[in-house]
């Protein structure tokens, strides 16, 4: 190796760590423009679905490249009155969004998603309104941005918004793409404000929803119930091995009540059980990792949050993705100390001679 090679690489090692976090969250903020969000901001749609007219569509618009609007689209393998049954049901108090549910309820959303076909959800008509979450979410304060209300309505061809436009349209009399269109803002700097934050949020969002109408529509689940079990198992784990790390040291104990109390009022306010785990773990990281490496903590906490983030942006179910993930960890800091121990007493074996 060269000398200026050396240098180099002497150099590279005395940097410090907030320098190499910067460096890597860097890469990962390129990786997400360059990429990512082009990736997400049409996803499943074709460029001709991208650029055609569609019902709903302002008669002003005009714009063959789109630049107003983001098309988002799934293929479906059932007729099209089967999917509009599970689109004219939509609602916080009707069948849910068939979203991420434990993300919905984390806000106190009280959101359930439905698994079968209501019969008396399936009138809708012009102005009716759309729930979006409970209407005395924070003592009322947002209660007029947690709804919408229908203004496009063709019974099986169009419906919006639920709260975004949907629309049906049949390949074969067992196929159906949904696609789904929503307006983009002109202001840019709500631009570059959704670019940045709202928009890798909605597509998490939105993506499952269409993934859950697709699942039901097809009576085919999109997470098999033994992964789905495996993942309600190292949820649960991850949970217990966080709520033992805390308990063991006398001087984090009392800080057990900061994710405890949020998760109890999330389990109160919804019912949701997955939702108050997942607070209960995302406060409880972040308060144990700076409880016990100081500030420290927050170069590395940057970048495990960017590591949540890519889960979320691009796994097709995100629940059953962190649960396989913490299972996996879980799993394996067990086998590490299991290890340990026995390296442990191998060794008095070998001192006392036992």
């Amino acid at each position: 190796m060269s000398d200026s090679m050396r240098r180099l690489v002497s150099g590279t090692r005395r940097l410090p760590r907030p320098l190499w976090v910067g460096i890597l969250l860097a890469i990962l903020w390129g990786v997400y423009f360059g990429f990512l969000h082009p990736w997400f901001m049409n996803w499943g749609a074709t460029s001709t679905e991208r650029q055609m007219a569609l019902p709903g569509d302002p008669p002003t618009s005009g714009l063959p490249n789109g630049s107003h609007w983001f098309t988002r689209a799934i293929t479906i393998h059932a007729p099209a009155p089967a999917v509009w049954q599970w689109l004219v049901q939509m609602g916080q108090d009707r069948a849910g969004f068939y979203s991420n549910t434990w993300l919905e309820n984390l806000t106190g959303a009280s959101i359930h998603n439905a698994v079968v076909i209501h019969p008396e959800w399936q009138r809708m008509k012009i102005g009716d309104r759309v729930l979006l979450a409970r209407p005395d979410l924070l003592g009322g304060i947002f209660a007029h941005m947690a709804q919408t209300r229908i203004g496009a309505l063709e019974p099986e061809r169009l419906i919006a918004d639920i709260p975004c436009r949907f629309v049906l349209e049949s390949i074969d009399e067992k196929t159906t793409r949904l696609l789904l269109r929503e307006s983009l803002s002109s202001n840019w700097a709500v631009r570059v404000f959704d670019s940045v934050w709202w928009d890798s949020i909605h597509f998490v969002m939105e993506q499952r929803m269409l993934r859950g109408i697709k699942e039901r529509a097809e009576g085919e689940p999109l997470v098999p119930p033994a992964i789905r079990l495996a993942a309600h198992v190292g949820w649960v784990l991850a949970g217990a091995g966080l709520l033992v790390m805390f308990l063991a040291r006398r001087r984090s104990r009392p800080w057990v009540m900061l994710p405890f109390i949020p998760a109890l009022l999330v389990v109160h306010s919804t019912g949701d059980w997955n939702a108050a785990l997942a607070a209960f773990l995302a406060i409880g990281i972040t308060a144990f990792g700076a409880l016990t490496f100081g500030r420290s903590w927050w170069a590395s906490y940057m970048l495990l949050a960017s590591v949540v983030a890519l889960i979320l942006l691009l796994a097709p179910d995100a629940y059953a993705a962190f649960g396989i993930t913490l299972g996996v960890v879980w799993m394996t800091v067990l086998a590490d100390l299991l290890f340990r121990a026995l390296q442990r007493r191998r060794t008095r074996q070998t001192v006392y001679g036992r």
